[in-house]
């Protein structure tokens, strides 16, 4: 079974540059990620129907990278970590 893998490192003390560069980063990696979280639910419905009839998942890599993204993000605007997430999920 694959499963996904956040890992998150707490960082010390954070400059004042990088919490505005944190604002707007945040800003543009969550819009990108809104967006991939529309095509995750619309897959989230067709998941539903092909699991209940055809027993098989749809792009799960996909559904996976999505979750660990928005984990990512969320560290990073919750100023756990500085690491910035990439804009784009890795897939």
């Amino acid at each position: 079974m694959d499963s996904v893998k956040v890992d998150i490192t707490p960082g010390g003390k954070a400059s004042r540059l990088e919490v505005i560069i944190r604002f707007i980063w945040g800003t543009i990696a969550g819009i990108i990620l809104y967006i991939f979280l529309i095509v995750a639910y619309i897959l989230l419905i067709i998941n539903f129907i092909t699991c209940l009839i055809l027993a098989k998942r749809v792009a799960p890599k996909f559904m996976a990278a999505v979750v660990a993204q928005m984990a990512k993000l969320m560290a990073y605007m919750f100023y756990i970590t500085d690491e910035r997430p990439p804009l784009i999920p890795e897939m």
